[in-house]
C-alpha cells in the first residue's frame, strides 16, 4: 500500500481526514523507523508499503470504532510506537502514553516524539504490573499483539478507570482466548462490550479488536508480579 492509497483508504473506511502536518509526520515517522531499524531492529517489517498497511494502517482500525478526543490512553508494549504514537500523530487532542520496557525502542521513540514535537505524547520506560503511581487513572488501554488475552486483562484492567476501556487488538480469531479468560473477565470485573472484526485491504490479514468495559474498580491485589500473571494466568 503507497501512502496515496493509505490516505484515500483511511477517509473511505475509518472516515478518518490526514492533513498535510499529519502526512509529514508519518513519512518522517517511516523513515525514521527504517533508518533505526538497520542498527537496533524495531521491527522485521522494513518495507515502505508493508510498514504503511501492517503497522500505520493496522495501529488506526480501531479509531473506526472510538475517537479518542480530550482522552487519556496508555499504549502498553508499544515497541516500535504502534499503535500509541500513530494514534497520537492522528489524534492531537488525546493524551497519549506509549508503556515501552525495551531501552533501545525507548531511545527511538524519543527521537521521534521530539522530531516530530509531538506534545501529547508521554513516554514511560517500564512495565504495566509495576505502575503502581498510574492505576485507575486511564479513560482508555490498548494492547496490539502483545499476550494472551488472560495476561493482558490483567496487565492493562487495573490502569483504567472504572468504566473505562481495554482495547486488545488482536490478528486471529479469539474465541479460545476468549474461552480461556472467564475467569479473568469476572476476577477484574470487566466485560466484553463490542467485538469487531476487519481485514486489512492487500493481504486481506484479518484484525480483531476486542473493546472490553471496566465494570468496577480492580481489586488491589490485581496485577500480581509478572512471573506470576506469566506462569499461572487468570
Amino acid at each position: 500500500m503507497i501512502f496515496t492509497e493509505f490516505a484515500k483508504y483511511l477517509k473511505t473506511n475509518l472516515s478518518l481526514e490526514i492533513d498535510k502536518k499529519q502526512e509529514e509526520q508519518l513519512l518522517t515517522y517511516l523513515s525514521m523507523l527504517q533508518e533505526w531499524n538497520k542498527l537496533f531492529n524495531l521491527t522485521a517489517i522494513s518495507e515502505s508499503e508493508q510498514i504503511i498497511e501492517k503497522h500505520f494502517l493496522d495501529s488506526l482500525i480501531p479509531l473506526k470504532y472510538f475517537k479518542p478526543v480530550h482522552k487519556s490512553l496508555i499504549d502498553i508494549g508499544t515497541g516500535a510506537g504502534f499503535p500509541g504514537l500513530v494514534i497520537a500523530i492522528m489524534s492531537p487532542l488525546a493524551d497519549v502514553t506509549l508503556l515501552e520496557p525495551n531501552n533501545k525502542k525507548i531511545r527511538f521513540l524519543e527521537a521521534v516524539k521530539e522530531k516530530l514535537g509531538l506534545d501529547n505524547v508521554t513516554i514511560i520506560s517500564g512495565r504495566a504490573e509495576n505502575l503502581k503511581s498510574s492505576r485507575e487513572t486511564f479513560d482508555i488501554a490498548i494492547a496490539r499483539a502483545v499476550k494472551p488475552l488472560n495476561v493482558l486483562l490483567e496487565l492493562a484492567i487495573p490502569l483504567v478507570k472504572t468504566k473505562g476501556l481495554f482495547i486488545a487488538m488482536k490478528s486471529q480469531n479469539v474465541n479460545d482466548e476468549i474461552a480461556l479468560s472467564k475467569k479473568a473477565f469476572s476476577l477484574l470485573k470487566c466485560r466484553i462490550a463490542n467485538h469487531f472484526e476487519d481485514y486489512l485491504p492487500t493481504e486481506k490479514d484479518v484484525r480483531i479488536n476486542l473493546f472490553i468495559v471496566k465494570n468496577d474498580v480492580t481489586p488491589l491485589k490485581y496485577p500480581r508480579a509478572f512471573n506470576l500473571i506469566s506462569a499461572k494466568p487468570l
